[in-house]
């Protein structure tokens, strides 16, 4: 009978599931940080155990469900094996807490659920299998519980979920013979005898599935495996025969109870009559939008006529989001000439006029380049509004390798607001329509929405297009409005985002099917095509774009998209494609060098050892240093064994003076590890050179740091040491290229501090800055109460690490760590340097309590990053979030000033036409190419540009140097 003729019949099927799997499950697939309420409430567990369920059911359709649960206190099993389940850990603080939601959830929707003391929920669900078997129904059990597969027969089947929920996989008896070579009726003798781990249940040592099985199907069953256990031979034969009472016993344990009494009949299991008052409130609390509510729903409203409820009819397959959105597959219009294809644009994408006067009423650059500080801090008060996507931008969506230096465009998709498009494979771009693309291009860029503004300069710029700057970039406007979340690519962004789970081909499942259970799961599914795949792409931009068109308003971010972070990607799109030309020779080497010094350092370490030992090994260094060596552990590691890190090995190598041979291999360690770091660092920057044209094109990724900072990699020049003489010295292979002379550097000095005296306004602090003097010498004399000529360098340095310490959000024990000084001595520094500067302690308070309430914090330009972590109910989660919106204004405030000063210096100098140019940005400094004659005046525009990219109340100081190569022009 198939599932609408038994659906018809009212005989099934019948859907019994697991609920505490299916909450382990939903809790450990979505961070608990993203869906966390206001209040604090964890909701990943509640969120993706209904939006499962719904699936499970829109798919399956069946006419009785019933949850089972597990309750606390223990089963009859543990009287039987008192180590059973002994050693799992407790569940989460933050999943329990979610339990009964999940089954207030259930309930609002009628959906009977049942536990009993004494007795597992798999009994529950071997009773409730039974009882539907019996009363004629098809049973589907979900459960990630392998127990379960001793119920199926020809009416259960278990719906078992693979490593992704989506791929469950149907367990008939067909499927478990296949799998395991035993029918569902001998599975819990195979379980007995190989036992199961996670359950604590030991079985034969060195025996698994494999074995298990040949001996059942050899013997016939487990008993007669035990009684013929004499005659089988070797290790695994003795095993068995030394664990035959605990084999039995398992096999007590793991039989599911099948006949309780749980007061219902199958009849009392139908569902889905919707409490609206009770589930609105329960949506209202958890905080679901519209788009989960009809998510969720959309599962159970194929079971009842939901008519009067007061709820939307959600029987009908659509997948609209919260702002209403649906996802429609667009069909590509043929564009075979330059005539079709301008025909095609006039017909169908904004004309330029539109476009032009679109651009009139945005915001740009020019607030920054014209009025730095006060008047952007007013334009940010003065939020401009996002025009209407939908019906005034048209998208772009292009594809290939954005890898600067060697970028190549494959495919270019353009969506327009009517919803037609067209797909452009790269001959076409790069071939007869070019000069026409980049007509287009010029003249309609201010009404185009794209998903990642640089990465498409790079491609275009690969097919010989200019891209200006667009209305709305989405893969920006997703950092800003959750700078937490890292998209690696744009499936990714439009599935988070927009709660869409995707299928294996990057399809939402929505239109597809939710899940496909249906036919044989491993039948080749019908491939969409490469333009299918395009117009998927451009359909997920306009879909993700419209859905966070309205948070970047609610947000007041969007002049922060237009006048800071777009513009930045067009300074790194130049900076990324210009490289940074590097002396390969010098590199090679120096990596030789610090090849050799390494070994140098591995000998020594040896001789010292009295062995050759894996100096990487963790397990290998604590036994030469602690048993060998007789040296006193620093502290342990989560795992409970002494830690062998470089700041527990600093603090070792200090404390052995007076042991020889120990302070003599632990130096040999230290150096052994830097120097074989710093060759890897080389060795990464040689593969990473480009031999076109000998430079490293390094990618600036601007939307992975929460901050707003900026990030390298591919290499990743934000890793070459800066406080050593050896590391430094790998900035000396960083040189000129041609047609240039040195290398300029500048540098910020001190900005998060003179941040953290604007924002905090204290007068000592701002004072400290004005004075002209050494500030952290000047600073330490407030502190102590002495006059400078009597401050010490330790002091000096201690009110160093405290001043850096409070921009970074450095607790005090991290402080006591850094000044290798106990907790109560920093604990002591602190107040001293609070009571000095009482108004920076009352502004650091301020940003938790602010942020506690409001759940942001903001930089000077209104740059915000949230802190669900503030309100979680687990002590270490709440801690790191304070710390970090301690961090998160003034480091934001620094990355939004520098770039800031990257936008005012590129201007500055394409205005006076100069040929020099920036070429890297690490941490608070720029790097430029300075073009023969240019020093003086590029040095001028750059300081300039840096000193005054906003007002403080303590002046920017910048400093500079120019050498032959970047360690020359270090100062």
């Amino acid at each position: 009978m198939s599932g609408a003729d038994q659906k018809a019949s009212g005989k099934g099927p019948l859907l019994v599931v697991d609920g505490h799997s299916l909450a382990f499950r939903a809790y450990y697939a979505l961070p608990v940080d993203s869906f966390t309420t206001s209040n604090g409430q964890p909701t990943n567990a509640v969120w993706g155990f209904a939006i499962m369920l719904s699936e499970v059911i829109t798919a399956e359709q069946p006419t009785r469900m019933c949850v089972a649960f597990d309750m606390a206190g223990g089963t009859f099993r543990n009287k039987m094996m008192p180590g059973y389940k002994g050693t799992r850990q407790a569940a989460p603080e933050e999943l329990l807490s979610q339990l009964p939601l999940i089954q207030n959830f259930l309930e609002t929707l009628s959906v009977r659920y049942i536990e009993k003391q004494g007795y597992e929920g798999d009994d529950i669900i071997g009773t409730l299998a039974t009882m539907g078997e019996d009363a004629g129904y098809r049973t589907l059990v979900l459960s990630g519980d392998r127990d379960a597969f001793q119920l199926a027969d020809d009416h259960v089947t278990v719906l078992f979920p693979g490593y992704h929920f989506r791929q469950l996989k149907r367990m008939t008896p067909e499927a478990i013979q296949e799998k395991y070579h035993v029918s569902p009726e001998v599975y819990p003798d195979l379980a007995a005898l190989r036992g199961e781990q996670s359950d604590n249940i030991p079985g034969v040592p060195g025996v698994g599935d494999t074995f298990a099985a040949r001996w059942l199907n050899e013997y016939g069953d487990l008993e007669a495996v035990l009684d013929n256990a004499e005659k089988i031979k070797g290790k695994k034969g003795e095993a068995l025969r030394k664990c035959i009472g605990q084999i039995r016993l398992n096999r007590k344990v793991n039989a599911l109870v099948r006949d309780l009494d749980l007061g219902v009949t199958v009849d009392d299991l139908g569902f889905g009559r919707i409490h609206t008052d009770k589930v609105n409130a329960l949506f209202d609390r958890l905080e679901f939008g519209s788009h989960t509510r009809n998510k969720i729903l959309k599962g159970f409203n194929c079971v009842e006529d939901f008519e009067g409820t007061g709820l939307p009819d959600n029987s009908k397959k659509t997948d609209e989001s919260e702002t209403g959105l649906a996802f429609q597959t667009p069909k590509a219009d043929p564009v075979e000439d330059v005539e079709a294809f301008e025909a095609w644009c006039r017909e169908h994408l904004p004309s330029p006029k539109e476009s032009s006067e679109l651009a009139e009423t945005m915001p740009d650059a020019e607030p920054v380049i014209q009025a730095a500080g006060d008047g952007l801090k007013a334009a940010q008060a003065q939020d401009t509004a996002c025009p209407d996507l939908s019906k005034q931008s048209w998208y772009l969506h292009a594809e290939g390798s954005s890898k600067p230096g060697a970028a190549k465009l494959e495919r270019l998709t353009v969506l327009a607001p009517d919803g037609h498009a067209i797909v452009l494979e790269d001959q076409q771009v790069s071939g007869d329509l070019n000069q026409a693309l980049a007509t287009m291009l010029a003249e309609r860029i201010s009404s185009c929405t794209v998903y990642g503004y640089k990465e498409h300069t790079h491609l275009l710029s690969a097919a010989g297009l200019t891209l200006p700057m667009p209305l709305f970039d989405a893969k920006l406007a997703g950092y800003l409005v959750e700078p937490d979340f890292h998209a690696v690519d744009l499936e990714k962004a439009f599935a988070h985002f927009l709660h869409v789970l995707m299928n294996d081909d990057e399809q939402p499942e929505v239109e597809q099917g939710a899940l496909d259970f249906d036919g044989d799961e491993d039948a080749e599914r019908d491939k969409p095509t490469d333009e299918q795949i395009a117009l998927n792409r451009v359909e997920y931009v306009r879909l993700l774009a419209e859905h966070l068109k309205p948070l970047i308003e609610e947000r007041r971010q969007f002049n922060l998209l237009r006048i800071i972070e777009m513009p930045t990607s067009t300074v790194l799109t130049g900076m990324e494609d210009q490289g940074a030309k590097v002396d390969l020779d010098r590199l090679k080497g120096m990596g030789d060098q610090f090849g050799a010094e390494a070994q140098e350092a591995q000998a020594i370490a040896w001789d010292r050892a009295g062995e050759e030992v894996n100096l990487q090994s963790p397990k290998q260094l604590q036994k030469v240093l602690f048993e060998d060596l007789g040296l006193k552990p620093i502290k342990r590691t989560k795992n409970g064994s002494y830690s062998t890190n470089a700041a527990s090995l600093q603090r070792l190598y200090l404390t052995s003076v007076g042991n020889e041979r120990a302070n003599d291999f632990l130096g040999a360690l230290l150096r052994h590890r830097e120097t074989n770091k710093l060759k890897q660092i080389v060795n990464s920057l040689m593969e990473t050179v480009n031999p076109r044209d000998g430079r490293i094109h390094t990618t600036f990724e601007q939307t992975v740091a929460a901050t707003g900072r900026l990030s390298s990699v591919d290499p990743n020049l934000q890793n070459i040491p800066n406080k050593n003489a050896a590391g430094r010295e790998i900035r000396s292979a960083f040189v000129p290229g041609e047609r240039f002379e040195s290398l300029l550097s500048c540098d910020y000095s001190q900005v998060e501090l003179r941040i953290m005296a604007d924002l905090s306004g204290d007068e000592a602090l701002i004072d400290a800055f004005k004075s002209g003097a050494d500030f952290h010498k000047y600073v330490a004399s407030l502190v102590y109460g002495i006059s400078m000529d009597e401050v010490t360098p330790d002091q000096r340095s201690h009110v160093k690490a405290m001043s850096y310490g409070l921009a970074y959000g450095l607790s005090t024990y991290g402080l006591a760590q850094q000044l290798n000084v106990s907790p109560a001595e920093a604990d002591v520094l602190r107040s001293q340097y609070f009571s000095t500067f009482g108004k920076v302690h009352d502004y650091l308070e301020s940003l938790v309590s602010d942020a506690s309430v409001k759940g942001y914090t903001e930089t000077i330009f209104g740059r915000r990053r949230y802190f669900p972590g503030l309100r979680s109910k687990r002590r270490t989660t709440r801690e790191a979030a304070e710390r970090a919106a301690l961090n998160a204004p003034i480091q934001g405030s620094a990355a939004d000033i520098m770039k800031i000063a990257m936008i005012k210096a590129q201007h500055s100098l394409a205005q006076a036409g100069c040929k020099s140019r920036i070429i890297l940005q690490i941490h608070d400094e720029l790097v430029l190419e300075v073009a023969h004659g240019e020093q003086e005046q590029v040095t001028d525009l750059v300081t300039d540009a840096m000193e005054h990219a906003v007002k403080l109340a303590v002046p920017l100081d910048v400093s500079t140097g120019i050498g032959a190569d970047w360690q020359q022009a270090a100062h």
